[in-house]
Order: structure tokens, then C-alpha cells, then sequence
């Protein structure tokens, strides 16, 4: 074993005093002038280095580490099986040297989970320094910083006694812990994650926490969030016949203190309430719950939105027009608006950094028929891409919305060219020809509810005509179970199988059904869930449309369907 170094030593111990964390220790010690012989230069690196390691787990699995990847002190161990033997051997004499209880606990801890020397020992003086610690600790001028160590302390000496069971030192733990909860409680300040943390060492140790847990319940009444965990830690240790009168307060001290907040605070514990009732069996409370949230105006949830107006460059426009002024007649100009969706939406886009600098899309939304916070599924395509293909699609609905400007200024169609234009023999009938004609009418007239309205459903029905001779889109009834027809949903998931591209059915869900990222066009119009959408949306509902009729006229070549 190694010679302390006398200077060394008395710099760890001035450091120590009055220091309420191993690291403002190491700090001390770091800037100290000490001798730079080699033994000396050792034992201080040695030192420093299992200052700055902190423990992580519990148990007989615990381990040390650096407290963050790549600290900045470079030279310093990151976990302790980068210590070397001389390293151990450098901490076992000053474990055996140091007066101070904080350092010699820390190293003790240290050789017990290296397994280096003799483990009772090791057991006894990494508690016995903790448990001594934190008296020092809490009698320093730094109150808040020394009872954080302080708990800490306790906590690391609960577990080893526990997990080596050290009876007498668990029940030293015991009566340390517990009248440390009575100052806290009994304190002037407020700390409720410190009592919290006592609270639950506590009751690790299997002591009765019931009245302290009941105390800090009342005290922090006005603070839900905090009255809530106490609750909750109360009710790990009540017996079953006091557990629903507690999940009872739980959701009423939640739904109590929504109704005295606004705007998304409201909301989210709304959605708290709802879901500790659910899940605890309090099915009136649960409807209460859901009935307040059910009437939560989404415009008063306190969110301010900062959008910048789409505006592709001009010249895009000037081209988007001339590809109209190219058609020979109405019909080819209508086809020609449903150019081929934007590379975005591929598979396999050429550039594989086109993505990055689009913000990301949260995952989670604000339904506003509720609103009912929702996700994704955990398999969904990346927020990052999602984002970038509903951004082009805005993008191009803006185009489009320019060539349908353009062909009714050209062409000032009537109702009869519109319906010649649009009807086929087997997928759009005149009859339903002349509803679409519609749609394109009342776009022209600046009446886009109407157009929407009127245009959502003949895209449904077009695509369930084209789809009906390639994929099975109809299931018959089986017993008691009745045959189904797919809905928009199912037609367009159908739509690859079918021989069709599977950007162009990537688009048509963006923009029409799906309900976390998309547009979700025909649920949310269809359903009453939005007002208006703007014009550059229903414009791509009817370029929509005229895409799949351009199939059926025999301007698009699709694959034969899937085998």
C-alpha cells in the first residue's frame, strides 16, 4: 500500500470542510499547489479522479461514473472500471487516512463496488461515513445544497445496509431518514422533491410513512402536482379498504384544480384526471372528466400560432400557367393540373438531405372535436419526413389552385363542357359527372365549403370504381357478422395492390385521412371538425380527383395489380 502524502492529505481535508458535494471538493483540490514528485502527482489525480465518479443503480449491481459523457477535464477516469490498480491501492490508504466522514464514505463505496480489499470492511465504512456525513452536511451555511446532500447520503447508506444486511446500520438509516422528514416538514421552506425523496427511502425500508405522507399531502394541498404525488406515495403504503377513498382525492384535487385554471393547463389536467379515473375504476369521475373536456374550446387552450404565407416564387406560377395554355382543349388542361406528385413523397427521394431543414413535427396533437391529445402509431414514418410531404403538398396546391384559376379564364366552361370533360362510361356517369362539375363551379365562385363538400365524396367514389375489377374492396357477410365495404381509408391503403403508384397513395392519405400529421381533409370537412379550408387545399381535392379520372381516360398507364 502506498505512502500518503502528508500535503496531499491536509489539502483533501481543508477541502472538505463546510463542502456540500464531492465535486466542490474536487474543485478545491484541483487548483491546489501541491508538490510535484511522482507519488504526490499520483495520489492527486488518483483523488480527483474518484471524486468526480458518481454512483449509478442500486444494489450489489451498482456501479460508478463520470456524472456526464466527455467531461471536460480531460484525463479524469469515466467509470470506474477504467481505475487502475495502483488507483485502488491510492484510495484504500486514504480511506484509511481521512478524517472527514463525507470522503471516506465515497471511498469506501468506491473499493466495495471495485471488490478490491476486504468487503466487511469496505460495507461498514462506505454506510458509517454516509450516515456521519450527513449531519456535517446539513450544519453548513449552504442549507439547501447540504440537505440535498444530505438525503443523498442517507440514501446511498439505506441501500448498502439493506442490500448487505447491515440490521443495525438499517435501523440507524430508519431513525436518520425519519427525523430528517420531520425537519423538512416542519421547515419554514418549502421542498417537497427533498420529502419526497425521504418519504420513499422510507419506505424501502419498510417503515410506516402513512402520517408523514398524510402531512406533506395537507401541507402542499395548494400545490396539485406535488398534493398529488404525496397522494400517491400515501398510497403505496394504506391498506386496500383506504385505496379508493385515496384514488378518489387523486382525481378530484385534479379535476378541482382544472376547473381553476385556463387555457392548456386546464387541458392537461383534464386529461390527468381522466386517465387516473380510468385507470382506477372511477367510471362517474372518468365521465366527468371527459365531459369537461369534451366542452373545452380548442381556440381557448392558449396557443399562439405564427404562421408565414406559402408563396411559391413567380416564376413557378408563370410555368404552372403555361403548361395550361399548351392544352388543346378543356379536357387535356384538366389533365394536366394532376402532374405527378412531388419527389417528396417517393420512397426514395434523390436527396437524401433535402430533410434537414425542416422543423419537426411534435408528435402528439390536439384533436379539435375534443380536444383528446393523440399519437402516431410507434411504427409511423418519421415526423421529419411526414413534415417535408405535407409541406410540398401546400406547396403545390398552390399551383395547382393557380391552373384551375387559369383554365376558367381561358376556357369559361359551362356546365355541359364541364360534364363532357369529366364523365366516363364506367366511373363517372354523366349523373355524377354533373355533382363533380359542381365542385369546380363553386371553387370558381370563390364558395369552397361548397366545393369541398361536394368534392370529397365523388373522389371516394371514383377511386372505388377504379379500384373494384384490380383488388377485392368488399368483404362478404360471414354468420352474423355482416359484409363491409371499404371506406376512403382502406381504398386508398388499396391503391398499390391495385398497380397504382404508391407515392400518388401516400399523397391521397396525407391529404384526406390521416388524422395525426396529414391534412386529413375528408374527416375533418366531412365530420364538421374545421372551418373552410383554404383554397389551395380543395384545389388538391380536385386535382385528386382528375388524377384518378386521367387513369380511367387512359391518360395514365398504371402496373398490372400485385399477384
Amino acid at each position: 500500500m502506498p505512502q500518503v502524502e502528508p500535503k496531499v492529505l491536509g489539502v483533501l481535508m481543508d477541502a472538505a470542510q463546510d463542502a456540500v458535494s464531492y465535486e466542490a471538493i474536487a474543485v478545491v483540490l484541483a487548483a491546489a499547489d501541491l508538490d510535484t514528485t511522482t507519488a504526490a502527482v499520483q495520489q492527486h489525480e488518483a483523488l480527483l479522479g474518484a471524486l468526480r465518479l458518481r454512483p449509478s443503480g442500486t444494489g450489489k449491481g451498482q456501479n460508478f461514473a463520470a456524472p456526464l459523457p466527455g467531461y471536460p477535464l480531460k484525463g479524469r477516469l469515466a467509470s470506474l472500471s477504467e481505475a487502475t490498480a495502483d488507483q485502488l491501492e491510492i484510495w484504500s490508504a486514504y480511506a484509511e487516512a481521512v478524517s472527514h466522514p463525507f470522503v471516506r464514505g465515497r471511498l469506501h463505496h468506491l473499493l466495495l463496488a471495485a471488490g478490491h480489499g476486504r468487503k466487511p470492511d469496505h460495507i461498514r465504512g462506505a454506510a458509517t461515513g454516509y450516515l456521519d456525513a450527513a449531519p456535517l452536511l446539513l450544519a453548513t451555511p449552504r442549507r439547501f445544497p447540504g440537505l440535498v446532500g444530505a438525503s443523498e447520503c442517507l440514501r446511498w447508506a439505506g441501500d448498502l445496509a439493506r442490500t448487505f444486511n447491515q440490521t443495525d446500520l438499517c435501523k440507524r438509516v430508519v431513525d436518520d431518514t425519519a427525523a430528517l422528514a420531520e425537519r423538512v416538514l416542519a421547515a419554514t421552506e418549502d421542498e417537497p422533491g427533498i420529502l419526497a425523496s425521504l418519504l420513499d427511502g422510507l419506505r424501502v425500508q419498510r417503515y410506516g410513512i402513512t402520517d408523514l405522507a398524510e402531512r406533506a399531502a395537507r401541507r402542499y394541498a395548494g400545490d396539485v402536482h406535488t398534493h398529488v404525488d404525496f397522494l400517491k406515495l400515501l398510497r403505496e403504503e394504506a391498506p386496500d379498504s383506504r385505496r379508493t377513498g385515496i384514488d378518489t382525492a387523486i382525481v378530484n384535487a385534479l379535476l378541482d384544480a382544472a376547473d381553476a385554471d385556463t387555457a392548456f393547463r386546464r387541458h392537461n389536467l383534464l386529461t390527468r384526471a381522466a386517465t387516473e379515473a380510468r385507470d382506477r375504476g372511477l367510471s362517474e369521475l372518468r365521465v366527468r372528466a371527459e365531459m369537461a373536456l369534451q366542452q373545452t374550446d380548442p381556440d381557448s387552450l392558449g396557443f399562439t400560432r405564427i404562421r408565414r404565407p406559402l408563396i411559391p416564387p413567380p416564376g413557378l406560377f408563370a410555368g404552372a400557367r403555361a403548361h395550361i395554355d399548351a392544352a388543346v382543349d378543356l379536357r387535356e388542361a384538366l389533365w394536366r393540373t394532376a402532374q405527378d406528385v412531388h419527389p417528396a413523397m417517393r420512397e426514395h427521394a434523390d436527396d437524401a438531405h433535402a430533410l434537414e431543414g425542416l422543423l419537426r413535427i411534435p408528435r402528439t396533437r390536439i384533436n379539435t372535436a375534443g380536444p383528446v391529445q393523440v399519437a402516431p402509431p410507434v411504427d409511423a414514418d418519421d415526423d421529419h419526413t411526414v413534415g417535408l410531404q405535407v409541406l410540398a403538398m401546400e406547396f403545390l396546391g398552390h399551383l395547382a389552385a393557380e391552373q384551375l384559376d387559369h383554365i376558367h379564364e381561358r376556357f369559361e366552361p359551362d356546365e355541359a363542357e364541364l360534364i363532357g370533360a369529366l364523365a366516363h362510361e364506367a366511373v363517372l356517369p354523366p349523373a355524377r359527372a354533373r355533382t363533380l362539375a359542381y365542385a369546380f363551379r363553386y371553387f370558381w365562385l370563390g364558395e369552397f365549403d361548397a366545393a369541398a363538400c361536394i368534392a370529397l365524396p365523388q373522389v371516394e367514389q371514383i377511386l372505388r370504381q377504379l379500384l373494384r375489377t384490380r383488388v377485392p374492396i368488399v368483404s362478404v357477410a360471414k354468420g352474423q357478422t355482416l359484409g363491409t365495404v371499404d371506406q376512403m381509408g382502406g381504398l386508398i391503403r388499396s391503391m398499390p395492390a391495385a398497380g397504382y403508384p404508391r407515392d400518388w397513395s401516400r399523397a391521397l392519405e396525407l391529404l384526406l385521412v390521416d388524422p395525426d400529421r396529414g391534412m386529413n381533409l375528408r374527416n375533418d370537412v366531412c365530420h364538421g371538425l374545421v372551418d373552410t379550408p383554404p383554397k389551395h387545399r380543395i384545389a388538391l381535392v380536385l386535382q385528386a380527383a382528375l388524377y384518378l379520372l386521367s387513369h380511367a381516360h387512359g391518360h395514365r398507364t398504371i402496373a398490372p395489380p400485385a399477384p
